[in-house]
This record gives C-alpha cells, sequence and structure tokens, in this order.
C-alpha cells in the first residue's frame, strides 16, 4: 500500500490538471520531460513505460517539453529496437502542432533519427540523416557530434580511414562529459580496428569516468563490455577482472541484448587468453557464437581477439554485421531534409 501511495503522490506533483473550452486533460510539465530524459539515459524501457503513461495527454499538447520527450523516446526506442515507436516518434516530432516549436530542436531530432537508422543496421540511411543534421547544426559543437556519428557509420561500413579522418579533425577541449565520453568510446572502437587494443582500452576507460560523472550509468556499463573485449586483445588480464566484477550485480536484462551474448563470449574467452590456447570444446562455441556476435557489430573485436590467439581460421568466411530484423521506413527525417 505504501508504495502505491508513493507512486500516486509522485503523479499527481508531476501531471497538471488544466481545463480548455470545457474540456479535462492532463498538462504533462518539465519535470515528466526531465524524469523520462533521465530514465533514457539509465532504463530505456522504463522511459517508455512512462511515456505511455502520458502519451494521451501529450497529443494535446504542443511547446518544447512535448518535443523533447517525444525526442528521448525515440532514443529510448531506438535503444531497444522498437522500430514501431521510433517511426512513431518520428511522426509526431514532424507534427503541424508542434512547427512553430521545432526549429531549437531540429538538429537534436534530426540526429536522433541518424542514430536509430545507425543502430538498426540502416548505415546508408544513417549517412544521409547525418549529412542532413548537419544542414541544422547551430555551432561547432553539433557539427563535432554530427562528425562523430558519420565516424561511427563509416567505420561500420567498412571505411575506417575516413573514420579516423574525421575524429582526428574533432576539438575535444570544447565537448562536455557526455559527448566527449562518446568521442572517446569511437575512438576507442577505431583504435580496436587499427590493432592499437592498448590505446583502445585508455579511450574506453576514460569514456567509463566520463559518463558516471554525469549519471549515464547505462551507457557506462555498455562501454565496459567494449573495454572488456580490449583488454582480452591487448593481455591485460588484470584490468579485466577489475572491471568485469563491476558488471556482475547489474539487473538481468539491464545490458541490451546483443551486449549481454558479447558478454558471454569474452567469459568464456578469458581461460583461452589466460592460457594462449583454444580447447576443443571452445573452438565448438566460437564456430557457433562468432557468426550471430559478428550480426551484432562485434566483427572488429572477435576478429582481433581470434588473430591474436592465431585462430584466424575460426574467423567466419563472409560474416555480416547485424541486419535488422525489421527496417525502418526510409525518410523519417524527410520533413525537414529535401534530399531525403
Amino acid at each position: 500500500m505504501k508504495y502505491i501511495i508513493r507512486k500516486f503522490n509522485l503523479s499527481v506533483m508531476l501531471v497538471t490538471v488544466m481545463v480548455t473550452t470545457g474540456i479535462v486533460y492532463a498538462d504533462v510539465s518539465k519535470q515528466v520531460s526531465e524524469e523520462i530524459e533521465h530514465l533514457t539515459r539509465n532504463d530505456p524501457l522504463a522511459a517508455i513505460a512512462r511515456y505511455e503513461d502520458v502519451a494521451q495527454s501529450l497529443l494535446k499538447q504542443s511547446g518544447p517539453d512535448t518535443i523533447l520527450i517525444y525526442k528521448n523516446v525515440l532514443i529510448a526506442a531506438s535503444n531497444t529496437q522498437n522500430t514501431s515507436l521510433v517511426e512513431e516518434m518520428s511522426l509526431q516530432l514532424s507534427s503541424q502542432r508542434l512547427a512553430a516549436y521545432i526549429p531549437p530542436y531540429l538538429f537534436s531530432s534530426v540526429n536522433a533519427i541518424g542514430v536509430a537508422y545507425r543502430k538498426n543496421g540502416q548505415f546508408e540511411e544513417a549517412v544521409t540523416t547525418y549529412k542532413c543534421a548537419l544542414k541544422h547544426a547551430f555551432n561547432d559543437i553539433d557539427k563535432m557530434i554530427v562528425k562523430v556519428n558519420l565516424a561511427i557509420a563509416y567505420r561500420l561500413m567498412e571505411q575506417p580511414a575516413v573514420s579516423f579522418q574525421l575524429l582526428q579533425s574533432i576539438d575535444e577541449a570544447i565537448l562536455d562529459g557526455n559527448r566527449k565520453a562518446g568521442l572517446l568510446v569511437v575512438k576507442g572502437n577505431t583504435a580496436v580496428v587499427l590493432n592499437k587494443a592498448s590505446e583502445a582500452v585508455a579511450f574506453y576507460i576514460q569514456a567509463r569516468e566520463h559518463y558516471l560523472k554525469v549519471g549515464h550509468n547505462l551507457s557506462a556499463a555498455r562501454v565496459t563490455v567494449n573495454l572488456l573485449g580490449a583488454t582480452l586483445i591487448s593481455r591485460k588480464l588484470a584490468v579485466f577482472k577489475q572491471y568485469r566484477a563491476l558488471l556482475r550485480d547489474l539487473p538481468s536484462g539491464y545490458l541490451p541484448k546483443s551486449e549481454r551474448q558479447y558478454l558471454g563470449w569474452l567469459d568464456w574467452m578469458y581461460n583461452s587468453v589466460a592460457q594462449n590456447m583454444i580447447s576443443l570444446d571452445t573452438e565448438r562455441y566460437i564456430i557457433e557464437q562468432a557468426p550471430v556476435l559478428i550480426e551484432f557489430g562485434y566483427k572488429e573485436h572477435i576478429e582481433k581477439l581470434l588473430k591474436s590467439l592465431d585462430a584466424e581460421h575460426l574467423i567466419p568466411e563472409g560474416g555480416k554485421r547485424f541486419l535488422p530484423t525489421t527496417k525502418l521506413k526510409a525518410g523519417l527525417a524527410s520533413s525537414w531534409c529535401q534530399n531525403l
């Protein structure tokens, strides 16, 4: 009963009742927007559930807080592979009732749609959308965010040289903690591709620290998974054990499925790295799991780790990256991008 009372009081605090032309509806406040933003960073499924509580009220509203809720829910939907909700949020952001308020949020909204395409394995659509976001950039920070996202997309399209050039053009000094963390993650991923796993470990550790400082706990946990892969490639086993312990008490399902599966692979491979040999049981495990992990986007990490163990023969031939089960519709940002 105490839980129910607390939940009711929270709802009263966050929602104000308005009466307009005889219609009574709940006006979602700035506090709800901030709550959903926080949940998007740390618990995307909870963010979506909170949005569903207020979704009908939002249809009767306009203004910056409504836009921010839709944008953050789009991000949460992207992180949970909820393609239908990504499309719905894109449609709401381009609705006529928000047209007067959207200009200051065009860059972040279009960029978020680009990220959704990239996370769904639709890299060409992501690049096109990022280039559109660049046209709506307000300042150098916005431009650098796009460069980082383009670098990710080009690396995933197996164009690491283009990715590296973009990263080299970014001035880290003007980035805040969260954005700098994102840049460091991309640098870490690129370092792995360029056979610089030790440098990647340092980049990932810095990124993790920046995420924790700004309260992005889920992002910190996710980059820790990448960090663990780089530690095995570079034979930093003590560092592996140190950071692996930090993930043991995470709630079930906290990490996305792809990262949970990759973490299981790393746990299995730890002994092979420690002994510098691969048993027959491990060979069978690799043959079974490697193709799935490559589809999830861990192609470079898998290949580099197996090569470090002189096990190139276990790398699947013609391995493909993650291919979406359900594709996002093309042109989700077409309302603001003439070339989409």
